[in-house]
């Protein structure tokens, strides 16, 4: 899972600008025990199948709620905004805000009832918005209304979408007569994913945010009615989580990587400034005070370095543990600034 800070641009600089200036940054591997997991579910006509695979991997994300006592909101939406549906962006079921509790403070089985809320059946719009629901369902006016108590302060967020479809989010720019089609070859008419990214993270003020889909792959060529979610990629890469393929017919690894990213540990960092990758050495201490050991740069069970974004990824068994320090040596290649231009990296 990615760590959280602002979107950003990567900079080019003069290299004699910085006269291969070195800097070092330190993170901490903090235990989360709140989490606020909000589920947004493709209920178009292609997708039973999936949502049952979902439902059927269910305990598979849980277990992981349950192993690390984790505090969590879970909230279920679907991909329909269309103006027709009054349920838009509510969180479904009642409880609409399902917790390890019940109102009695008595534990209950909250695993079978969201089993049932993403089975939302195929009747939903054809134009699936993923981005804009769960962007409605966390802002005035449902987050003070229908959907109040969901998004705590100090938790993190963490949003999951199930989709088949590219995101189709528009704002009304596609208009009340559009279709399903008009969210491909309109496609420069949509919401700059970056626009709405920007918005969610507002809403957080600074607490994590990480944004996970279940969705088409890049090739589909086996998979029936999907299409790539690149919007969806392009969400993915600028908050972290998990890039999963819709087209597999078990979920259980897939929603046992969604419970990981749940239960707050991160996966990679984001460097302060743009490194020289040559220059990367990565220290971690088990716990203040401990020696430093050097993590080697490995894709299996090291590091890697994801210049694109100035971060630092771990692998198996190099991924921190909680209240793990680290501390990044590096040359700065270059600035790492926040993003100012709305501009979409990739297209529908």
């Amino acid at each position: 899972m990615r760590a959280f800070l602002p979107l950003i641009l990567l900079v080019a600089c003069n290299e004699q600008e910085f006269s291969r200036a070195s800097t070092t940054d330190e993170f901490q591997q903090a235990p989360s025990n709140q989490v606020d997991i909000l589920w947004v579910i493709d209920n178009s006509v292609s997708m039973i199948n999936e949502q049952a695979a979902v439902a059927l991997g269910a305990e598979d994300f849980t277990v992981n709620l349950e192993d690390t006592e984790m505090d969590f909101h879970l909230g279920v939406i679907t991909t329909d905004v269309d103006r027709e549906n009054l349920t838009a962006g509510v969180l479904l079921g009642s409880p609409p805000v399902l917790t390890r509790l019940d109102s009695s403070g008595r534990e209950w089985d909250y695993a079978s009832a969201f089993r049932a809320r993403v089975q939302q059946g195929n009747t939903g719009s054809d134009q699936e918005k993923g981005l804009q629901a769960a962007l409605a369902a966390l802002s005035s006016p449902l987050a003070y209304t229908v959907n109040e108590g969901f998004l705590r302060e100090g938790a993190m967020l963490s949003i999951v979408v199930l989709s088949d479809e590219n995101d189709c989010s528009d704002n009304g720019a596609l208009g009340a007569a559009s279709t399903g089609e008009d969210c491909y070859v309109r496609a420069g008419e949509l919401t700059p994913v970056t626009d709405i990214v920007r918005q969610i993270v507002d809403l957080k003020d600074g607490d994590p945010v990480v944004v996970s889909g279940i969705v088409g792959p890049d090739i589909v060529d086996n998979c029936e009615a999907t299409v790539p979610g690149r919007r969806y990629f392009t969400a993915i890469e600028l908050l972290g989580g998990v890039k999963a393929d819709i087209c597999q017919t078990d979920y259980s690894s897939i929603m046992d990587s969604l419970g990981q990213v749940a239960s707050g540990i991160l996966t990679v960092f984001q460097l302060s400034k743009s490194a020289i990758e040559d220059t990367i050495e990565v220290e971690m201490r088990l716990e203040e005070g401990a020696e430093p050991t050097v993590v080697a740069k490995d894709e299996l069970n090291g590091w890697t370095y994801i210049a694109e974004y100035a971060q630092i990824e771990f692998h198996g068994t190099a991924v921190p543990p909680r209240g793990a320090l680290l501390e990044v040596h590096y040359e700065i290649a270059g600035q790492v600034e926040e993003l100012t231009t709305a501009e979409d990296t990739a297209a529908p």
